[in-house]
This record gives C-alpha cells, structure tokens and sequence, in this order.
C-alpha cells in the first residue's frame, strides 16, 4: 500500500513538474498575457481539469510551480530551527530558499523578468508571502517574548514584505540580507 501512495506521489509529482515547465517555456518564449491555460495544458499533452488538479489557483500559479503549504512550510522552518538560529535566521533563509533570489531552474533569468513586468504575478507573489501573516505572527508569538500582540504581527509583516521589496531590485540575495539586517538591529540606533 505504501509503495503504491509512494508510486502515485511521484507521478502526481512529475505531471506538476511537466506542467510548470511546459507553463515557463510559454510564458518565456510568449509573454504570460498571450498564453492561455488551454496553451499549458496542450503543451504539457494533458486535460484542461487535469492542469486544475495540479494548480487549482489557475494561471498565476504556474509560474511559481510549488504547491507547498507556504504558511504551515515557513512555521516549522521557524519552530524547528537549530538551536543557535534565532526566529529572523530562518526565516531569512526559508525566504532565501524560496524567494526572488531562488528561482527554478533554467528559466530563472527569463522568470525574473517575466515576473517584473507582469504587475498581476507580482501581486500574486506578493499575496503568497503576506497571505502567511497570521500563522507567522503566531509562531512568533510562540517563539519569542513579545510585548503585544501587535509586535508579533508588526515583525511578521515586515518579514513578509521582504520577498518583494527584494525582488524589485536588481540583486534580490543581497537586498534580501540587507533587509534583514535592518530587522535585526532596527532602523533607528
């Protein structure tokens, strides 16, 4: 039985793949408003509900291809971290795993600039991060001694923000690492 769910992840996993690359080259060599999600799904020789299966969020999230939890992803990063990381480490490094300075594979140059001048992609990569502002500002409560609430909440968005104000400049790792720094000491000595 478990090797079967093992056989059936894999494939389940292979189509997403198939699919988001069959989506980046189309966006790439098209331009993401000209390509449909019926170009996709014909590209990747697959059904139109089959595409839906694998990204029930339509079109926007073909580009980023990861179907993880984000928001449950970033928590465990933050809870489980080695004991001499604190919450801002991994979570600079969960972002940095996963953000603008992370991209998939081959097609992460051309990405970057499909994604800079496509505003729906950058407003849907934007709510992806800031969609986990709740969780995040609860496992930061759980994490750290806060004195409200709204601190908690206030780092979290913050921390959320990072992903695109990276991503909007021209070395997204470095502006990354600096935007943490800033978080880590405060703005104001």
């Amino acid at each position: 039985m478990d090797e079967e769910a093992g056989r059936r992840g894999r494939k389940r996993a292979q189509t997403r793949h198939r699919i988001n690359e069959a989506a980046l080259r189309l966006f790439v060599s098209r331009g993401y408003d000209s390509v449909t999600v019926a170009d996709v799904a014909e590209e990747a020789d697959i059904a139109l509900t089959t595409l839906f299966a694998h990204f029930p969020e339509g079109k926007q999230s073909l580009v980023f291809g990861s179907g993880e939890d984000r928001a449950a992803a970033l928590s465990r990063a933050i809870v489980d971290r080695p004991d001499d990381q604190d919450v801002l480490d991994a979570a600079e490094a969960f972002i940095g795993q996963r953000g603008p300075a992370a991209l998939p594979g081959s097609h992460s140059g051309d990405l970057v600039e499909l994604i800079r001048a496509t505003p729906a992609l950058i407003d849907y990569a934007r709510r992806r991060w800031v969609d986990c502002e709740s969780a995040l500002a609860e496992t930061l409560r759980s994490e750290v001694d806060f004195d409200s609430p709204l601190a908690a909440r206030s780092l979290a968005r913050f921390i959320l923000e990072a992903p695109q104000i990276a991503g909007a400049t021209s070395e997204p790792g470095r502006a990354l690492t600096e935007i943490f720094d800033h978080l880590r000491r405060g703005w104001i000595a």
